[in-house]
């Protein structure tokens, strides 16, 4: 079939736009490749770990990646007076939380974060008995009740839920972030895994600000 001078000229502009919108779509696949994946800061994975002494932003004061490792960033006095607002059977045990931080390398208010979310700082559910900060299910070599691990003093619940957290979770699993350890260590088939990690940033960057 023979095509005029104005079908050639549409022709050719057809193709010039199929070419053009082809190239266009290349280009954001390969920007788009895995060298260039967007990802937040907090869940840059193989990210390394970051202090949990950083600067404060935004309205939680999130840090880079909320990693849990780091120096003290809340006082024994101040992690004692949290725990006596709240009526805590633990209260008094603040030097413990945070002498405990120290020799694993984790930042206390993180530990006393996991606490308040998990029993109300030991005043709600199976904590009343077992003396356990993190709610740790049993496994062997431990006493049980309820299907959860007991101790017989708040020093030993503090210092095994600062041994899990170390040994198992940041030295075996390399997770540091909690939004890394909260969704293993509170699974969102039985929690509300994204109101378990604004509720521990949001309590730890209160403290922060308002100083030890």
């Amino acid at each position: 079939m023979l095509y005029g001078f104005d079908d050639f000229s549409s022709r050719r502009r057809t193709f010039f736009l199929i070419a053009l919108a082809a190239a266009l779509v290349w280009m954001i696949v390969q920007f788009r490749g895995s060298s260039n994946v967007f990802y937040s800061s907090m869940s840059a994975p193989g990210r390394p770990a970051q202090s949990a002494s950083g600067n404060l932003a935004g309205s939680f004061g999130a840090i880079d990646g909320d990693s849990i490792l780091g120096v003290p960033t809340i006082s024994a006095a101040k992690i004692d007076q949290v725990l006596s607002s709240y009526n805590s059977p633990a209260t008094g045990k603040g030097q413990v939380i945070y002498d405990m931080g120290i020799k694993y390398g984790i930042d206390p208010a993180y530990c006393l974060a996991f606490f308040i979310h998990e029993s109300t700082a030991g005043t709600q559910g199976v904590a009343r008995v077992t003396q356990s900060i993190g709610n740790i299910r049993t496994t062997a070599g431990y006493e049980d009740y309820q299907g959860y691990r007991k101790y017989p003093s708040w020093e030993a619940g503090i210092e095994d839920w600062y041994k899990l957290i170390r040994n198992l979770y940041i030295d075996e699993w390399q997770l540091t972030t909690i939004q890394d350890i909260i969704p293993v260590y509170a699974p969102p088939v039985e929690n509300d895994t994204n109101h378990y990690v604004e509720t521990v940033r949001t309590l730890v960057n209160s403290w922060r600000a308002a100083g030890s």
